[in-house]
Order: C-alpha cells, then structure tokens, then sequence
C-alpha cells in the first residue's frame, strides 16, 4: 500500500508469484554425481501482450518468454577424487559463511547462480573451498585480438575445532579481475570475517568485511577501492519462556561521498543473502546503508514461530547518493542529501506441517524519514506490505 511514499498518489501494488523448482541427482556409486535444478518463475497474468479491451482475454503463453520458459539455475558435476577432496564444476549456488558475501539468495524469484570450478577439502581443522568463476564476458577493445572476462576467485575456510564460545568461524577472501585489455580493467579484493555462537543462553554474531584494490584502471589513471561493512548481533534465548528470543543488531557499510576522486569508498554488496539482511520488505540494500534493529520472538514448538522487529534505517554519507538498490524493489526512488532515511516494523510468523508444507506470513510497515519527506514531491506517506507464502517441498 502506497508504495510511493506520496498522500495524493498510493499507486498501490498487488501481485501473485509462483515459482516451481525440480531438482534431479544423478549418482555413480559414491564418487560421482551430476545435478540439475529446473525453475519457472512467473508472475501471474502479467504478460503485457494480452488484450484489455474485452472480458474475454485469451492467454499468449505460446511464444518463449521469462513468463512461461523453464530455466536451468543449476547444472553440475561432481567427483570425490579422495576421502578429504572433492571437485565441483558447472553452474551452481555458491554459499559461504551464513550468506553474507555470497548466497544464492533464494528469497528471489530466480535464485543467484554462477559458472565455473570449485574445489573442497577437508584439513582437519578447516573445511576449505577454492572458487574459480567466470562472472561475466567484456566487449573486446578496438585493435586487441582478445577475450577479455571478468574472473572471481574465492577462497573460504569454515573453522572447526574452536573454542566453546565459538560455533561459526569463517574467513573469505575474493579476488575481482578483468582483463588488462578490457575497459576499464579492474583488480580488486574482498576479505570477511564471520565469528558467532552461544554461551548460556546469550549468543552472538560479528561479521566484518573489507574491499582494497583496483575497480577501474584505463589510460587515465586509476580508481582505487577502500571500503569496509561490518554487522553484529548480540541477543539472549531463554527456551524456558516459549523459546523466548531477544536480539540487537547494528549494521553499517560504507558510502563515497565525492565521486570526483581517485578513490571509491562505496561498499560492493557482492552476493549476500539480501532478503536476510535489513528488513523483510527490501526496501533497502547493503551500500551507503547504516541501520540498526531490535526484535524479539517465540516459538512454542519446533512448528511455529511468531515474532516483531524494528528497523531504524540512515544513509552511511548523506551526500553518498541512494543506498544500495541491488535488491530492484527499492519503491521510493531518489532522495534528498539527507541521512534518516526512515524506521521499518516487522511482524511475522511461520507455521511448519507434518505434510511438508510451510507458511510464512509477514505485515510490516516502513515510515519515511526527512530525505525522502524533504524530496520533490514529499514523500511522507506510511508505506505497508503484506505478504504470504506457500512452500511445498518433496
């Protein structure tokens, strides 16, 4: 309701969507497998070429399109040539940590999925994976026999073995690189850090990441990177009340300020688990974002949970442009230099069946802040949301 943010103009938004994923394991003995994931995802009766002047309105789904196409998201490989090593190759979803640089992100309609090898061994104390992925293919530049690409190379270690306040310990690194041929050329690197765990009841989550490098170098100069996010989470579970929940949380990721510099302090959003991070209406995403959030929850059976956070949301630099908008349902367009960018109420609920079939149901509420009510036109009007969902897993 009133997606716009403006009195006089609700422009309300109302739309089903349905998304249907089969996934098939072919397996040779214990050392070979091979996976395919086949996904439609449509949103239902918008295909724009079917008529609206008479009450009978035949569908038009006989011509390919993403309306009634099936899409391979997934298509791989993978041979465990020892007992500690395995290898992986094709396009699948690449997970690490607890999503907070790379995730499928599969709250999407489409789930994010990549190209290229990956290998996982166990050390004994770390289980490591090396990512080689070829993310995307450049325009070769006048006069250069080339096939200039952009490469992402990660490599990430799950901790084991850790001290008893500490359940999750992960360490990224990525490596970003274009071409030297392509236009412009980049060589950037990203390292994150994600500590969490529980003691007596009271847990926690730190998570820091840093970007260094390069993101554009041509004949010009260059233009460097120095960015850095860091989120943390402390709460408190007293199982005794209902499975009680608590949490703070504060999350801040770095803007630029003056794009005329040699020097970009924007944090790059990678592939996190957007729908995870920052509210369950993604009016926002991670870049030039600070927010912080407080919630509780109860479950009182392992079926059913009911909860209600809050969400003060502000722009890193007030002069750094919009926050992020990777998550392409930032409603309230441009803002004005300013930084409270507005406070966000959650409640929600989730109902798990013996059947297989989960609900999860969510009605949440976003209150713009002064650089959207001081933007042309005023942008001051309460937006709402409403959401259910259905899953079926077999």
């Amino acid at each position: 309701m009133t997606p716009s943010g403006v009195k006089e103009r609700p422009e309300n938004n109302s739309d089903i969507e349905g998304r249907v994923q089969l996934g098939l394991t072919m397996r040779k003995g214990e050392s070979i497998q091979a996976h395919i994931t086949l996904l439609h995802g449509t949103i239902f009766g918008s295909d724009p070429t079917r008529a609206t002047g008479g009450l009978v309105v035949p569908n038009s789904y006989n011509t390919v399109d993403t309306q009634n196409s099936i899409i391979v998201n997934q298509a791989y490989g993978w041979w465990r040539a020892t007992e500690s090593m395995s290898l992986k190759a094709g396009r699948f979803h690449v997970e690490v940590g607890g999503g907070e640089f790379f995730s499928a992100d599969s709250w999407k309609l489409v789930p994010i999925t990549h190209e290229g090898f990956q290998v996982s061994f166990d050390t004994g104390f770390a289980g490591v994976s090396a990512f080689l992925l070829k993310d995307k293919e450049l325009v070769p530049q006048a006069g250069m026999d080339s096939d200039p690409e952009q490469h992402n190379f990660i490599l990430s270690a799950d901790f084991k073995d850790m001290p008893e306040a500490i359940q999750t310990a992960n360490l990224t690194f990525l490596n970003i690189s274009r071409s030297e041929n392509a236009n412009p050329a980049a060589n950037a690197q990203h390292v994150g850090l994600t500590l969490g765990g529980e003691i007596a009841g009271i847990f926690y989550k730190a998570v820091y990441g840093h970007q260094m490098g390069v993101v554009a170098k041509t004949a010009a100069g260059e233009t460097k990177l120095d960015a850095n996010m860091y989120d943390l989470t402390l709460g408190v579970r007293v199982p005794e009340i209902m499975g009680l929940r608590v949490w703070g949380n504060y999350h801040s990721d770095s803007g630029d300020d003056n794009g005329a510099d040699d020097t970009e302090n924007g944090y790059q959003s990678l592939y996190y688990d957007s729908h995870k991070y920052g509210g369950m209406m993604d009016l926002f995403g991670w870049g030039n974002l600070t927010y912080w959030n407080v919630g509780a929850a109860v479950a009182p059976s392992d079926d059913f949970e009911v909860g209600l956070s809050f969400f003060s949301f502000s722009k890193t630099k007030e002069n750094g442009g919009s926050v992020g908008t990777n998550l392409g349902r930032t409603f309230l367009g441009a803002s004005t230099n300013k930084a409270n960018l507005g406070m966000e109420l959650d409640l929600y609920m989730t109902q798990k069946f013996e059947s297989g079939f989960r609900l999860d149901a969510h009605l949440a509420t976003f209150m713009p802040g002064e650089a959207f009510k001081d933007a042309v036109p005023k942008r001051e009007a309460a937006i709402m949301q409403l959401m259910v969902a259905g899953t079926m897993t077999f």
